[in-house]
């Protein structure tokens, strides 16, 4: 009997060892740092981009090379100048092609950058839009085949 105890806990040492090796190697990236600080303030940042009116249009889509992409900001129907405009690209699968671009404005609230995506996969976009009054981003997956 003790014997049989002896193995089932040697099995259950390994079944757990394997597990958190799982767990750690596998790890994607995909939980935002800093969660709780970047979370309190989300409804604030929502009325107050309500009560601006505040519109995003984002790209439609992207593909695997280099991809010009451009994203418009309005408030109550009028372009948002002079905005800070970065996207943000990443593999889903590693952190090692992750970039950050910074978008100039080409147009009075259009704004257009470079972004290089070189391989096939689920890529994650963040546009963030930051002025002196509201600092906002929007997020999306876009499978690139």
């Amino acid at each position: 009997m003790k014997i049989f105890l002896y193995c089932l806990y040697a099995v259950f040492l390994f079944a757990m060892g394997t597990g958190f090796y799982a767990a750690f190697s596998s790890y994607d990236g995909l939980v935002d740092s800093n969660y709780y600080e970047k979370s309190s303030g989300y409804f604030t940042t929502k009325a107050l981009e309500d009560s601006l009116g505040l519109k995003i249009v984002l790209p439609e889509s992207l593909g695997k090379g280099l991809n010009t992409v451009d994203v418009a900001v309005f408030v109550n129907g009028k372009p948002l100048e002079q905005a800070t405009v970065t996207l943000f690209a990443g593999l889903v699968s590693s952190e090692k092609y992750d970039g950050i671009h910074k978008m100039v404005e080409h147009l009075p609230g259009f704004y257009r950058g470079e972004v290089p995506i070189p391989f096939s996969g689920t890529w994650l976009i963040n546009v963030d839009v930051a002025t002196e009054t509201i600092k906002t981003n929007r997020k999306w997956f876009t499978e690139i085949d």
